[in-house]
């Protein structure tokens, strides 16, 4: 075969396959004129297919090899150059044009079809990887969501002291602290998980918000108590926040965050690992980062519990009416517009239109009493 760095700009690498050459091969140079395809082998043997002769194919291992065949096929000059075709057409081979465009035709089919079928390979196996990284995901949640309650118990329990230390020091108040454990005990008999262990904690800090933690610790700021308008709202968001730990949507958030590594442990029986990871999570990222779906949930079983319980779940209502009201750049998901407190007012109202008609009976104090008591705490505390 002839080095293409020595062919003039008309000349093509190729070969011939003939019985008058020894072995029936042999490497040719390849030229397209006015007569016809010429080959000229490197011992000076030439060959010649004319163009009214000629029948083209493309073929070759590589699919770019084009054939010129005489007709009773008995010489042969082939050339893998892409640029051949093209020069054929330009040589005086209108006898040749049609096949020639058949061919081009054909092989811009080819390439686009190879193309197309490499992408598609590439989708397919994309979509099949991002299949198997669903599937484990939503494996490892299922996983997650099938340990026992106690589970999450004891993943709030490791994670209630940093997250307390994060948010501030807990308010030394008894007479508060028992009034808010009242409001817990009245919802705790409604709920969809009996006798879980809650718990009430109240953070002097003036932040607007309450926290739940996994197995039943609830955290109530000050700043809370200090915005509420009636004993009968703050109980709203106790119940919104105790639903959470019913409907378990920290641990959903848990899955989410430590994934197929908490399926493998728990498939293994190593719980204690989903404890750690859990209270790690808990403790490294904001809390109460619920779904929009989680807290539309949390919201309609938090006044379901306040329904059946005889508390007014309207008062939820009028804590949504109430959220504008405050400037909460630091506030958490309870107070955020995901969703947005009128979409929340109409999900409550539309729960509340189903239920079946309740004598509604107030707590046995006021938030007047509650904020007294918090107000003399933190005097006690200043001084």
């Amino acid at each position: 075969m002839h080095d293409a760095d020595f062919l003039d700009d008309d000349e093509f690498p190729g070969g011939v396959f003939c019985d008058d050459i020894d072995g029936g091969r042999a490497g040719a140079v390849i030229r397209a004129d006015e007569r016809g395809i010429r080959a000229r082998t490197s011992d000076g043997q030439e060959f010649s297919v004319p163009y009214n002769d000629c029948n083209l194919e493309m073929g070759g291992a590589s699919g770019h090899m084009l054939f010129c065949r005489t007709s009773d096929r008995s010489l042969t000059i082939f050339c893998e150059d892409r640029r051949f075709p093209s020069a054929l057409q330009q040589s005086n081979a209108g006898a040749l044009f049609e096949q020639i465009e058949e061919i081009l035709a054909t092989g811009r089919q080819q390439r686009w079809n190879s193309r197309l079928t490499v992408w598609l390979l590439i989708g397919v196996s994309l979509l099949a990887l991002i299949g198997l990284w669903y599937g484990l995901v939503e494996g490892a949640r299922a996983a997650v969501l099938a340990v026992p309650f106690t589970i999450d118990e004891k993943i709030g329990e490791a994670a209630l002291p940093a997250v307390i230390e994060e948010f501030g020091e807990p308010l030394d108040c008894p007479p508060a602290q028992e009034q808010l454990e009242s409001i817990v005990e009245r919802l705790a008999d409604h709920a969809t998980i009996p006798d879980v262990n809650f718990s009430v904690t109240i953070i002097d800090t003036p932040m607007v918000n309450a926290v739940a933690l996994p197995g039943g610790p609830i955290l109530v700021f000050r700043g809370l108590i200090d915005s509420s308008n009636s004993a009968e709202e703050l109980a709203s968001v106790i119940a919104h926040e105790m639903s959470h730990v019913t409907l378990r949507h920290q641990i959903e958030g848990i899955a989410r965050a430590v994934g197929v590594v908490a399926a493998i442990e728990i498939m293994l029986g190593d719980v204690g690992g989903v404890v750690a990871l859990g209270a790690e999570v808990l403790q490294t990222a904001a809390l109460n980062n619920y779904s929009q779906e989680h807290e539309t949930a949390a919201d309609l079983e938090g006044a379901r519990m306040m329904h059946a319980a005889s508390l007014d779940p309207h008062a939820m209502i009028e804590m949504f009416k109430n959220l504008p009201e405050h400037d909460l750049p630091e506030a958490l998901d309870w107070l955020s517009t995901h969703p947005d407190s009128e979409e929340r007012i109409n999900n409550v109202r539309g729960l509340l239109d189903e239920l079946s008609d309740q004598a509604y009976s107030p707590l046995d104090f006021t938030l007047e009493e509650l904020q007294a008591h918090i107000s003399e705490a933190t005097q006690d505390t200043d001084n």
